[in-house]
């Protein structure tokens, strides 16, 4: 099912994106998009880690001195295709519920 949905790129980066029953995913880091015509399609969301205390990990992962101390962890990031966010209200960015493939 192809949706036609446009939205100001500013408006969902650093948004908190919840799962259908409103637990956090994570914030919305970066988009992947590709050209088409003269416009450019999002393919994917980037999400980031929610917290403070992976986020602080993840900073402390890029100075080598505390990596090597191992208090810091590499950024865990994930890849959400754009299919699967309702963006009714894109400042409150949603996973659409996910039905079981029969």
């Amino acid at each position: 099912m192809s949706r036609l949905v446009q939205i100001r790129l500013e408006r969902l980066l650093g948004r908190l994106l919840v799962d259908a029953y409103g637990g956090p995913v994570g914030v919305i880091e970066d988009v992947e998009a590709h050209p088409e015509g003269h416009e450019y399609v999002v393919s994917h969301v980037v999400v980031g880690p929610a917290g403070r205390l992976p986020r602080l990990r993840a900073v402390f992962h890029l100075l080598p001195t505390l990596r090597a101390l191992k208090l810091g962890q590499p950024p865990r990031v994930r890849r959400v295709p754009w299919e699967w966010l309702d963006l009714q209200d894109p400042d409150h960015p949603r996973l659409l519920p996910r039905v079981p493939e029969t």
